[in-house]
């Protein structure tokens, strides 16, 4: 039986966002956010299982694999209705993006029916949102030197929440970060411009907050966030436009200080960029939280 499966819409925001809070989801594929801004990237369709949160994707490296089931229900149901579906379609069920605990879970309820296999350059870094927003210790201590560094050369820069109405500036910060890049035009660039530019026309039916760094009279630092579930901050974006090198930690710091409900702060992957993975290792990650691909390989009566 094939899944009436659907690309995800604004007003699914209630829904999917239950289902993720009752798994206590920390996986910035989990968020809303990233579910509904990299639809097209993906392809990503969503249906229910009742209240359990089923995810397939149809483009990408992601392409013909489903997400793992989240929420309150029946995992060995959803996963017969994603075989059922898969079966249906001609394709071997694989689930793609799965965390440790996802796995266990899988190898529990259903042993040696999946081979799992890493998902190599997709470990997420989160960190404990007081470690950010207080950076003490001598692991910090490049960190502060930055931020020092920054608020002595502009003792008049602030920072403003990100609203609605100011929301165009973080759409601003981020093209002219895009135009000092050596290759601005490359697709997954552009692609992220356009996130972005949908992000900031749809804050709060996005469910996002963030904030506005400003020096010399100009807005100079952006930063993106939303919650996951209870606890769980995804950084989506953060941009500072060329010509402030120390602002990058600023930004991280303050956007920790303003989310107090927080516990850990998800600052996504490195996919395997060198820049990147060198910049998320200098915040000194918490937890490295690992991905996986599942592929069944049992029998239908497994799931019975």
């Amino acid at each position: 039986m094939v899944i009436p499966f659907a690309p995800p819409v604004l007003t699914d925001r209630a829904a999917i966002c239950k289902a993720v809070s009752d798994a206590k989801a920390v996986e910035n594929d989990a968020s809303f956010v990233n579910i509904y801004l990299l639809r097209q990237k993906y392809g990503i369709e969503i249906a229910f299982s009742d209240t359990m949160l089923l995810r397939r994707y149809q483009d990408g490296f992601r392409r013909d694999t489903y997400g793992f089931p989240l929420g309150e229900g029946d995992l060995r149901h959803a996963l017969k209705l994603l075989r059922d579906d898969a079966a249906a379609r001609a394709l071997p069920l694989r689930l793609t993006m799965l965390t440790k605990a996802q796995c266990e879970r899988l190898q529990l309820e259903f042993p040696d029916c999946f081979t799992f296999t890493p998902a190599e350059n997709y470990t997420e870094y989160l960190y404990l949102r007081e470690n950010l927003a207080e950076m003490r210790g001598s692991r910090y201590h490049g960190k502060r030197n930055h931020i020092s560094q920054f608020w002595r050369a502009y003792p008049d820069a602030y920072i403003q929440p990100l609203i609605p109405e100011n929301a165009e500036f973080a759409l601003q910060i981020a093209d002219q970060w895009l135009a000092a890049r050596p290759d601005p035009s490359e697709s997954s660039l552009q692609f992220e411009r356009a996130c972005i530019k949908e992000a900031a026309a749809n804050l709060e039916a996005l469910g996002l907050s963030g904030l506005l760094l400003y020096a010399e009279g100009q807005p100079i630092g952006m930063t993106m966030v939303s919650e996951i579930s209870a606890g769980i901050y995804d950084i989506h974006y953060e941009k500072v436009i060329p010509g402030y090198p120390h602002a990058w930690p600023v930004v991280a710091n303050e956007m920790a200080k303003c989310l107090s409900g927080a516990q850990y702060l998800n600052r996504e992957e490195d996919l395997g960029e060198n820049g990147m993975r060198t910049s998320k290792q200098s915040y000194r990650p918490d937890i490295l939280n690992e991905k996986f691909i599942a592929e069944w390989h049992g029998k239908e009566s497994d799931l019975c």
